[in-house]
């Protein structure tokens, strides 16, 4: 076992996240997770839309994934926004199946992610990417349920004020019940803020608890309301930094892959030509791709501008370069999540220190507990094969060497 890393133990320690996301072991995890994660919400949408469940473009995620952050993000927050106003049938189906899908691949994903992530900070210990997969798949279900139990705690109270709004269609009688027990629909509101408000902010905590303890959902959960009720100041001043510290990191790693792309589509063009300038001007016709190269907003008149290629292998250039961008840019997104899954490990075992005053070092390992259950196995049946002898009238163990001694002299 290598020695335990020195470490400060308080918020200096989130300024480690930057390099452990940089593991390659969470690096291949995180962009296989958003690639599995893109690839089922095209072909999910694509599927309901052909059953006529939903009227959606499955490729509008694969242009969200293709725009810039300014753009991305206000447009994902304007779906997710009208995703969870009032849904029809077969769009409410659609959502459940997403969000069902989504939750597997992240159980496995981030729960391996995590658990990579506890080990290094607390213990300095490199785990194998099967070890941390074969982690995940144990406690599968645990990570699965964690961040339904505050979804499932507001289904449950907003369920009770539908079944009391339903009494009040009674005549008479249900005006009355309704006027004299709408206070307890209040309090069920304040439950549902409470519940949905603090599950939010302690999201974060759930996997890195399944990670570091071993435990199961019911107690991801409480922790997680727990740190973030307990010390509100620390969790506030922890996530200040981590998002601060986070934004400086996403922006160096951003302009990175822009000089990357910039420099190497101004050589390739500078050497191919007006070809190579066509089949930029036809991608920006076909799509809009934030940071093609130039990172410039492109004008009106190259949007408008009919750019044809008249060779199919043009076409199949623009087609690569439309899907290199693509995979660069979500590289930069994997950096995202393996950061903020690395900072929020840590996060959790510096309020876990305070709160519980629990070494940083103690965390969950599952070899030695099974080396412990198959020592005691043997003992067991050491011990019951030992008592079946004496009951069945055998000499012991050592009468019998001492007797083959005495014979052998």
């Amino acid at each position: 076992m290598s020695e335990t890393k020195t470490v400060v133990h308080d918020w200096r320690d989130i300024f480690r996240a930057f390099k452990m996301a940089f593991d390659p072991k969470k690096v291949f995890l995180g962009y296989i997770g958003l690639l599995a994660s893109l690839v089922w919400c095209v072909v999910a949408v694509a599927f309901f839309s052909a059953l006529k469940l939903v009227s959606a473009n499955p490729y509008a995620f694969i242009k969200l994934a293709l725009s810039s952050a300014r753009e991305g993000i206000p447009l994902a927050v304007k779906n997710f926004l009208l995703a969870i106003m009032p849904l029809d049938f077969g769009e409410f189906i659609v959502l459940g199946v997403l969000v069902f899908g989504l939750l597997v691949i992240w159980s496995l994903v981030a729960g391996a992610i995590t658990r990579i992530a506890s080990l290094d900070y607390a213990r300095d210990e490199s785990v194998s990417l099967m070890d941390a997969l074969k982690f995940a798949r144990k406690k599968f279900w645990s990570y699965f349920w964690s961040p339904l139990v505050p979804v499932i705690g507001v289904l449950f109270f907003a369920l009770c004020n539908v079944i009391g709004g339903m009494i009040g269609r009674i005549p008479v009688l249900g005006d009355i019940a309704v006027a004299v027990g709408f206070p307890l629909a209040m309090l069920s509101g304040l439950l549902m803020v409470f519940i949905g408000g603090i599950g939010a902010l302690g999201l974060c905590f759930m996997f890195p608890t399944i990670s570091a303890e071993g435990s199961d959902a019911f107690d991801a959960m409480s922790r997680a309301y727990s740190y973030v009720l307990s010390r509100p100041k620390q969790f506030i001043w922890y996530c200040i930094v981590n998002t601060l510290y986070g934004l400086i990191c996403l922006i160096i790693i951003a302009f990175v892959a822009w000089l990357m792309m910039r420099l190497s589509f101004c050589t390739v063009g500078l050497g191919m030509g007006q070809k190579f300038q066509a089949v930029q001007s036809f991608i920006l016709q076909k799509c809009d791709i934030a940071c093609l190269g130039f990172c410039t907003t492109p004008s009106a008149e190259a949007k408008t501008a009919a750019v044809s290629l008249d060779r199919w292998s043009l076409k199949f250039l623009a087609g690569m370069l439309i899907l290199y961008v693509g995979l660069i840019k979500l590289a930069v997104w994997t950096f995202v999540t393996t950061y903020l899954l690395s900072a929020k490990t840590i996060i959790y075992f510096l309020l876990r220190k305070e709160i519980d005053s629990t070494d940083v070092t103690d965390v969950y390992l599952e070899e030695k507990i099974e080396e412990k259950k198959e020592l005691s196995a043997k003992e067991t049946g050491r011990l019951s094969s030992t008592k079946e002898g004496v009951k069945e009238g055998r000499p012991s163990t050592g009468e019998e060497s001492g007797s083959k001694t005495g014979e052998g002299v």
